[in-house]
């Protein structure tokens, strides 16, 4: 009887020792985080903005648009607008010719800008899908168009059709 009971407080304290060796081993660690930007990461500063109008009689919605170039050769479409109305989606796109020559030619839809924010969302970017397009922007006979339902609410001439407001290198 009593080897059974020196048997049971000997595993009591091994299980004891065991179990505070364990806890003790995985002491939390506070880690400070890594603020830097990652190889080839950083700041962009190749751009090219240009004018978003409004049309009158539509709510005076205006704005910019900027196209970017990212570190790995791709163009980045941002547009930031004033005066929309939240819970309203406007759908935007890149269109042929001329704000005045009027076209309806689509080249490319881009995200609907959010009226809550004025910008895309949930992405502030929009990607365009062609590596050179940033290089042939001067050469592009376009215009971008900003819709509210099926009405154009403002546009902007870009590429051949307009001296870009800012440029970054």
């Amino acid at each position: 009887m009593k080897n059974i009971l020196k048997t049971k407080i000997a595993s009591l304290m091994l299980m004891a020792s065991v179990a505070t060796t364990l806890l003790s081993a995985c002491e939390q660690v506070s880690v400070n985080p890594e603020l830097g930007t990652a190889p080839g990461g950083g700041t962009i500063t190749t751009f090219k903005a240009y004018t978003l109008d409004s049309i009158p009689g539509t709510g005076r919605v205006y704005g910019r648009v900027v196209f970017w170039l990212d570190n790995a050769n791709n163009t980045l479409v941002q547009v930031s607008l004033y005066n929309t109305k939240a819970g309203s989606s406007y759908p935007t796109g890149l269109y042929a010719g001329t704000v005045a020559g009027g076209s309806s030619t689509s080249l490319a839809a881009l995200t609907p800008v959010d009226g809550e924010a004025g910008e895309f969302a949930p992405y502030k970017y929009f990607v365009v899908g062609k590596k050179d397009f940033y290089e042939s922007l001067d050469e592009l006979d376009g215009h971008v168009s900003i819709f509210l339902e099926d009405d154009a609410v403002a546009v902007g001439d870009v590429g051949l059709n307009a001296e870009p407001v800012q440029v970054g290198n």
